[in-house]
């Protein structure tokens, strides 16, 4: 059964990653992973393959898997509220950046 589900269960950037759509299977998972390194072989590229590497284990791994399925589904719409609330808030400063603002050597004019 396991073997059956799709990449959509995953977090997204497990398929992004191997460029696949989230309707993809093992299979095909599989077989874009075996592509990407062949372009990508640890040797040349060990940055790209790191990434290749940490996305097939993710999608092998059940337990990410298992987490997706229990999961709710997080909404577009929340994601829309967030932006929508941040946007009526002014932007904040650090505490440090602002206490930095007030320490001017004197010995520089203002």
């Amino acid at each position: 059964m396991a073997d059956q589900m799709p990449l959509s269960m995953l977090p997204p950037a497990a398929h992004l990653v191997l460029g696949l759509p989230a309707t993809a299977t093992p299979e095909e998972a599989r077989a874009a992973y075996l592509a990407a390194v062949k372009r990508h072989p640890p040797d040349r590229d060990p940055e790209r393959f790191r990434e290749l590497h940490a996305a097939m284990l993710a999608f092998c791994d059940p337990l990410p898997l298992a987490e997706a399925a229990f999961e709710p589904p997080r909404q577009r719409s929340d994601l829309q509220a967030i932006i929508a609330d941040a946007a009526t808030r002014p932007p904040r400063l650090p505490t440090r950046v602002l206490l930095g603002l007030g320490n001017v050597p004197q010995d520089r004019d203002p």
